[in-house]
């Protein structure tokens, strides 16, 4: 299995097009993007786009695969919360990352510090 993931920003002038029109239209295009960039891996590997939006929506190939992700570590682990952790853990790496985009953009003070 090969898999790219990308995490497209919601707000981008050159997304608000596409954002209008419904949540996670513009991860499922980042798929799609994706998906025709690495047409020539489908004959050797099962090729897994996945886009979260900087905002929190997910593609629909990026949902697909972790309901099924998840749905196998609950079977492995027998913790049924195991899904729930998962989309946590997702979440709060977007959330990181959003935070690191904002805190790389801010002009400190040689005496300030941001903390996350």
């Amino acid at each position: 299995m090969a898999w790219d993931f990308t995490c497209p920003d919601t707000l981008a002038t050159s997304h608000l097009n596409r954002a209008v029109t419904g949540p996670g239209e513009v991860a499922n295009e980042a798929e799609q993007r994706k998906v025709e960039k690495y047409a020539d891996l489908t004959t050797r590997y099962q090729f897994i786009s996945i886009a979260i939006e900087t905002l929190g929506p997910v593609g629909a190939e990026a949902n697909s695969f972790f309901q099924e992700l998840g749905r196998r570590i609950v079977a492995v682990t027998a913790e049924p919360r195991s899904m729930t952790f998962l989309w946590q853990r997702l979440s709060v790496a977007v959330q990181r990352g959003n935070a690191s985009c904002i805190a790389g953009t801010e002009q400190l003070k040689d005496d300030e510090t941001l903390y996350f």
